[in-house]
């Protein structure tokens, strides 16, 4: 991994916020959060666009698909492509497989994201890095 990444988490939860934040150095990576109403970061380029799938009244594809146009902003500028990683509880199967179906890169729990967020990131970006078009 490089030195530093970035990367941005879309949730509307302050305290996935700041445990993100936290573990995030270990990585080491900034983490930008940008809650449902904001219209775009203000960073930026992402390496990893997180995504929270417990946001009410949305439903997981239009998650991802925010996600996705973040992602081909990026691009478009000529930024490296960004993973997504999609996360929820681990009840909620339905909106997990429906982020997998949406293209996410990778769709975690949210115990799995929040207890060993450094291994997720690697694992997400050696999937993106390892595949020939770039999709996992």
């Amino acid at each position: 991994m490089p030195d530093s990444i970035s990367i941005l988490l879309l949730t509307p939860d302050l305290m996935v916020s700041s445990r993100i934040a936290g573990v995030a150095a270990a990585i080491p990576a900034t983490v930008e959060a940008l809650g449902p109403a904001a219209a775009a970061p203000r960073g930026g380029p992402f390496a990893v666009i997180v995504v929270d799938l417990q946001v009410n009244g949305r439903s997981a594809t239009a998650l991802v698909d925010r996600a996705k146009g973040f992602r081909d902003s990026q691009a478009a500028a000529g930024a490296e492509r960004a993973a997504i990683i999609a996360f929820g509880p681990h009840v909620a199967v339905d909106r997990l497989t429906e982020a997998a179906e949406a293209g996410a890169d990778l769709v975690v729990s949210r115990g799995e994201l929040l207890g060993a967020l450094p291994a997720v990131v690697e694992r997400v970006r050696s999937l993106s890095k390892g595949s020939a078009d770039g999709s996992v």
